[in-house]
């Protein structure tokens, strides 16, 4: 804008008038010259005559000593003064304000993966090259939080409102993702359903369209690492931005004849950090409730699914004389797939903050639901054949062993098989409490087993 060009304009007056105050003019250099060569013929001391010029010394404590005294001449006071800056801040403030809200608004009805991002592709580009950053949402977060510290917007007596500014941005970012993780915001769209004749214009009921996204478990993990994401840029590349824009490291257009003390750029730099890390308090409970009770919460529910054919395992045996079995049941393998699955496609995915924990808390979930059906089954099972010992109707002719034997044995095979897929996905079987109890509740059958 205009006002701020200006004022950068006066701002870097003042800052090089200081230094340009302290350097002798070549003009006065010259007569200095020719003074001193007038005085060769006669004798004097040029020693004490030296005691009657002035020469500063150039220093950086100098040129900040003669700064400090222009900025805080009365004159330069009242010319300030004249300048409306918070007004311009709120200006400037609200162009941001008014981009996040339109983000957040297209998000809402299109989801996550919404092109909200309104810079070109160039800078989507570089962005996610140095960043990372996968969903268009968060690039145009980042973007506008970058946007304040530009050269063309930021004033530098307006440092503590755009910092302020930064951390609300990043706090309005937080409050959503928060809420949306809470279940207190539905995505899409509600629309209405009209008939086909207009001129009765008779509405039908909506047609709901709209959803929670943290039931989907890939929006989830998505905005998990992008919110993993934006927490480290805040307190690395994003301090280091504002800390460089407000104490230049060298020697600038902007910055004038001001050198920056490398110590005093340091404490910046840790200051800035600690308030933008301060605000993004709320980011790490965040990701940890997504991995660790949402999506360990969607697995469990999807890999429990098949755990409804332990039942039909006494069924297959029971009075049919079939011979026993030799190998783990179809169903087996597609216990823990959706886990293998989501853990395929975002093992580079995954916040380190999370660890694996995520995993270990999904196999015991359905080790323990997996350990109750079987635990139900023998239990069935163990009734049946003291039933039919009374009876004394307990052996069939099919390999000399019972219905019951063959139930066992299948249920044997069936452990064995997925611990191994336990281990596939990178979980310690003898780790996990409910697999050792699913192993002690099975492995009674192996006398059963076949001998080699």
């Amino acid at each position: 804008s205009i006002l701020q060009a200006n004022y950068v304009a006066l701002d870097t007056f003042l800052s090089e008038l200081a230094s340009n105050l302290l350097k002798p003019s070549p003009s006065t250099q010259s007569v200095d010259s020719k003074f001193r060569e007038s005085l060769n013929g006669l004798n004097t001391d040029e020693v004490s005559l030296k005691k009657l010029y002035f020469i500063p010394e150039m220093s950086m404590d100098t040129i900040h000593s003669v700064q400090s005294r222009l900025y805080d001449h009365s004159m330069t006071r009242d010319f300030s003064k004249k300048w409306n800056l918070p007004i311009y801040y709120q200006l400037r403030f609200g162009e941001a304000c008014t981009r996040l809200d339109e983000a957040i608004n297209r998000v809402q009805k299109e989801g996550w993966y919404a092109d909200v991002f309104t810079g070109t592709d160039t800078v989507a580009k570089e962005l996610k090259e140095t960043s990372g950053f996968e969903l268009p949402f968060f690039l145009e977060v980042f973007d506008i939080m970058a946007w304040l510290w530009k050269e063309n917007v930021y004033l530098k007596p307006l440092t503590h409102r755009f910092l302020r500014g930064s951390m609300q941005l990043l706090g309005r970012v937080v409050t959503f993702v928060d809420e949306g993780v809470r279940g207190n915001i539905k995505f899409g769209i509600e629309s209405k359903q009209t008939s086909g004749n207009d001129e009765q214009n008779v509405v039908l009921p909506l047609r709901d369209a709209s959803f929670f996204w943290h039931e989907r478990i890939d929006d989830v993990a998505a905005v998990s690492w992008d919110l993993t994401i934006l927490e480290t840029s805040i307190g690395s590349d994003y301090a280091a931005k504002i800390s460089d824009v407000i104490l230049p490291p060298k020697e600038s257009p902007h910055g004038g004849a001001v050198q920056v003390n490398h110590l005093e750029l340091s404490e910046l730099k840790s200051l800035v950090q600690d308030a933008l890390i301060e605000s993004a308090e709320g980011v790490s409970p965040i990701i940890q409730k997504m991995w660790n009770e949402i999506i360990v919460k969607i697995l469990t529910l999807k890999c429990s699914a098949p755990l409804s054919a332990v039942k039909g395992v006494a069924a297959t045996y029971r009075m049919t004389n079939r011979p026993p079995p030799t190998q783990a049941s179809p169903y087996v393998s597609t216990i823990l797939r959706p886990l293998k699955e989501f853990n395929s496609n975002f093992l580079n995915r995954t916040p380190p903050q999370v660890g694996f924990e995520w995993k270990r808390k999904v196999v015991a979930s359905v080790a323990e639901k997996y350990c109750s059906a079987v635990s139900e089954l023998t239990e069935t099972v163990q009734r049946t054949e003291e039933a039919l010992k009374n009876r004394k109707a307990r052996r069939t002719s099919a390999g000399g062993m019972s219905d019951g034997e063959k139930v066992k044995l299948q249920l044997l095979l069936d452990q064995r098989e997925f611990v191994g897929h336990v281990t596939d996905v990178g979980v310690e079987a003898e780790s996990i409490e409910y697999v050792k109890k699913l192993i002690s509740l099975t492995e009674s059958a192996k006398s059963l087993l076949p001998k080699s």
